[in-house]
């Protein structure tokens, strides 16, 4: 048997069969070295890619501020919205990693303000779904910065504004959280809230129970300085609150507020920041009901004992605005003058020179107190009025409100001492001052500054010697009038200058500079002014300076009076409009009957060129051109004047040669005069007086002044009405009252065309007719009576041809003492009311009363 050695053949491995550990993935290493790639990994489904992911980024941002550039322009925050910051994941490290990638974004974004309004919108919507659930104080901490960057865009605000679930979330992260940042940019947030709300919103805002009132008044002391300011910011919009929903409604948080932020001011907790804080403090002393917590609570006192110690001049100063918004309650004026609040106001004004609002603001309140204001005078020569003169035109370095201040002030010290303050002001040359500050361009100043300006020139003005050197200052009172032609659109100012003007206008050199500067352009456009304060301001000062020949040629030669009465609609609610009318006709006859057709008793002709045309005009602008005019008018006008015996060489006008007759031309060069001379009406006049004297009847110029001798009206009257009738009686028949049959009107106009040929023109003087009707006579009747102090009027009748008078013939009350002749005898002839109608063409002297039979047949109306 033989035996055979066989080798062992090793077993092969199934590789089917492999360990757990070999069948296991192995973890990848890759570099990558681009953003790009990066991003490719937010979509991987393994948080801890993710976290790497979101690490490595935020890790790349904080290295460099550029960096976030780089990451912006890779689109990162694209990116991270598409996946809603990984909100709907339960990892914190992800969430928190991906709102700090967010927030350095958007931040940066912010400041340059490269966020759309669409995109800003999106990343609010989306902030908001995060916010309302997310818990973790980190996540919550970063979505309140993302907010606060986008709720600058209102539609971002508007839309947080809307929701109530992130409004109640919102409240009580802010009054419970213990992070500071969360805290400072959720201030912030509400700070913005707060800015954009309307009345009705913040009332609703300000009712939810939830409203953080307490935390924000209790961080205004915390321990970080970006905080205070933050919660300082969102009281002050609080505080200036008054609405009945408003936290500071109710005592506690008012109690709590007034003692927060005396404490930040006595133990400086805002250094940098103290007027910031002193604007918030005087917005709570605004309101009465804080002011007088204020004070019952002693945080005065310690305010003014820190006010006492500190020695930086500028803040004590600004302090100062606390003392000068107490000082607008009376209750607290005796108390801080007390508190030596006068001196320290004068103090900053004269010694510091720290012309703040607040410090004028304070002396003028103060001057309800006659202690201050006996402390106040006392300083006047240490140069109180010189730095108030110095204030006024300083429109570079002193701000607008302290000059309106300064400006009231220096009323208000006129109004108490006003010999002593105005002799003052006149010797430091206030009136260069005021034409600086008046020449100044308008958009510096303010209608409040103008307005009190032109009261102090009111109030100087009542002084003569101090009126005439105002007004010897051309150029105050040019600057005055051209700012005029610039302020129609405020009609407060308008009004406020027309009144001051009306204090200056006695002076000659004002009248003449404001009509050397177009006073009559301004009168013309304030009467056409929509507002009635224009309007009525216009008319007291056309009734104020109608006083002055100038100014009544002014308003007649360039519209006023064509405005006034063109306008009459205006007298409704105007109550001075027909005043201004008729202060200007009044001392113009001519006008006033052309438009009237009515003169009264006080309308006088004496000392005119009174020219009346035999046709009526209805617009008196016709009769004025005619008179301009080198013409000679169709209707005759005939002129009254009892002081020409020649013609006025000054309106002598040479006839063409071309429009002579050849007779007239064979005769050489002809003239006529517009004046005409009159030698006939002296004479007439004086044939009355010489009546008068042997009939008893002298006049006595004293008496005339005082009183009206009604016994002799009617003999004196029927005396005038006699010479009247002889002179005007040529070729004219004595007719019967109660006959039809009329005067002869074509006699009388045969014998005005013979003069007017004479004339060589129709303007025709008085006292060359010799024949005349009703007109005629009527005319030469009131014409008379003016010279001999006769109360007559002279009316134009409806259709224009007839002209009749009226005198006063009162008749007595038996008993009654206010009717007897000695009382009636005193009555001023504004207040005569015409009864009787004098007869000049029938029975030539009668008297009818009015309204009587005789008096509508001589009319010819009955």
């Amino acid at each position: 048997m033989s035996t055979s050695n066989t080798a062992k053949v090793p077993r092969t491995k199934d590789r089917r069969k492999t360990s757990a550990k070999e069948s296991k993935f192995q973890s990848l290493t890759v570099n990558l070295e681009t953003i790009e790639s990066l991003l490719l990994l937010f979509d991987s489904e393994e948080e801890n890619v993710v976290t790497n992911v979101l690490r490595h980024l935020t890790e790349f941002v904080r290295r460099s501020e550029s960096n976030v550039d780089t990451l912006k322009d890779k689109n990162v925050l694209n990116a991270l919205k598409r996946k809603e910051f990984y909100r709907h994941l339960e990892n914190t490290m992800i969430k928190r990693l991906t709102l700090c990638l967010a927030t350095a974004i958007i931040e940066s974004s912010s400041k340059l303000h490269e966020l759309e309004s669409s995109e800003n919108l999106e990343i609010v919507e989306m902030c908001l779904t995060f916010y309302d659930y997310e818990k973790d104080d980190i996540c919550l901490e970063y979505l309140t910065v993302i907010i606060n960057n986008c709720v600058d865009d209102t539609q971002g605000a508007n839309v947080l504004l809307k929701d109530e679930e992130f409004i109640d979330k919102f409240f009580e992260v802010v009054s419970n959280t213990n992070n500071p940042d969360t805290e400072l940019h959720s201030f912030q947030i509400l700070e913005k809230f707060l800015c954009i709300l309307g009345q009705n919103e913040l009332k609703e805002l300000f009712a939810k129970p939830s409203f953080p009132i307490n935390r924000l008044l209790c961080d205004l002391t915390c321990e970080f300085l970006e905080i205070r300011i933050a919660a300082l910011c969102v009281i002050e919009l609080l505080i200036n609150d008054t609405s009945e929903k408003s936290p500071f409604a109710l005592e506690n948080p008012t109690i709590l507020a007034l003692g927060q932020l005396t404490k930040m001011y006595c133990e400086n907790l805002m250094p940098n920041q103290l007027e910031k804080l002193i604007d918030v403090l005087a917005a709570g002393i605004r309101n009465e009901h804080m002011a007088l917590l204020f004070f019952d609570l002693n945080l005065f006192d310690r305010f003014l004992a820190h006010l006492n110690e500190d020695d930086n001049a500028k803040n004590k100063c600004y302090s100062l605005m606390i003392i000068a918004e107490a000082a607008k309650y009376p209750r607290f004026l005796e108390r801080l003058v007390q508190a030596q609040a006068t001196e320290k106001l004068l103090t900053c004004l004269i010694y510091v020179d720290l012309a703040g609002t607040h410090i004028l603001l304070g002396l003028n309140r103060l001057m309800k107190s006659s202690d201050a204001v006996n402390r106040i005078l006392e300083v006047y020569n240490e140069g109180l009025i010189e730095r108030l003169l110095k204030i006024l035109p300083d429109s570079v370095s002193v701000k607008l409100k302290a000059r309106e201040q300064a400006a009231e002030f220096l009323g208000q010290l006129l109004t108490v001492a006003y010999h002593k303050t105005a002799s003052k002001v006149m010797d430091l040359h206030l009136p260069d001052i005021m034409a600086h500050i008046f020449g100044q361009p308008s958009e510096w100043q303010s209608i409040d500054f103008y307005a009190s300006l032109l009261t102090i020139i009111e109030s100087l003005a009542r002084n003569a010697d101090y009126r005439e050197q105002l007004c010897a200052c051309e150029l105050l009172i040019t600057s005055i009038a051209k700012l005029l032609k610039n302020s129609f659109n405020t009609s407060i100012l308008v009004s406020t200058i027309f009144r001051a003007l009306c204090c200056l206008v006695d002076e000659a050199p004002a009248r003449k500079a404001l009509l050397d500067n177009g006073i009559e352009a301004s009168i013309s456009r304030g009467l056409k002014s929509l507002a009635n304060l224009v309007k009525t301001s216009v008319a007291n000062f056309i009734i104020q300076t109608t006083r002055f020949h100038e100014f009544v040629c002014a308003y007649i030669d360039d519209g006023v009076l064509a405005t006034l009465v063109m306008h009459q609609k205006h007298s409704f609610c105007v109550p001075t409009w027909n005043t201004a009318i008729e202060s200007i006709l009044s001392k113009d006859p001519t006008l006033k009957f052309c438009i009237r057709h009515y003169l009264g008793f006080t309308d006088l002709t004496v000392g005119h060129d009174f020219y009346v045309s035999k046709k009526k005009f209805d617009d008196f602008r016709e009769l004025k051109t005619i008179l301009r005019d080198e013409v000679s008018p169709l209707a005759p006008i005939l002129v009254v004047n009892f002081n020409r015996p020649e013609d006025d060489p000054d309106f002598l006008i040479r006839i063409p040669g071309q429009s002579l007759l050849p007779e007239e031309a064979a005769r050489g060069s002809l003239c006529y005069c517009r004046r005409p001379a009159d030698p006939f009406l002296p004479q007439y006049l004086k044939e009355i007086k010489d009546i008068f004297e042997q009939h008893g009847l002298g006049l006595n110029s004293s008496k005339m002044k005082r009183c009206i001798d009604f016994e002799s009206l009617a003999k004196r009257a029927k005396i005038i009405a006699e010479l009247v009738a002889r002179t005007l009686g040529n070729d004219l028949k004595i007719l019967d009252l109660n006959t039809h049959e009329e005067c002869s009107h074509h006699v009388v106009n045969c014998h005005l065309k013979a003069l007017a040929r004479e004339a060589h023109i129709t303007i025709l003087p008085l006292g060359r007719l010799r024949s005349g009707c009703q007109f005629e006579r009527a005319l030469l009747f009131k014409v008379l009576a003016d010279q001999l102090g006769l109360p007559c009027t002279l009316q134009r009748s409806v259709e224009g041809r007839m002209l009749f008078n009226e005198l006063p013939l009162p008749l007595e009350t038996e008993g009654d003492q206010q009717c007897s002749l000695e009382t009636l005898q005193f009555m001023p002839w504004s207040m005569l009311r015409p009864t009787h109608i004098v007869d000049l063409m029938y029975n030539v002297g009668d008297m009818y009363p009015v309204q009587s039979r005789q008096a509508l047949q001589y009319l010819k109306l009955y």
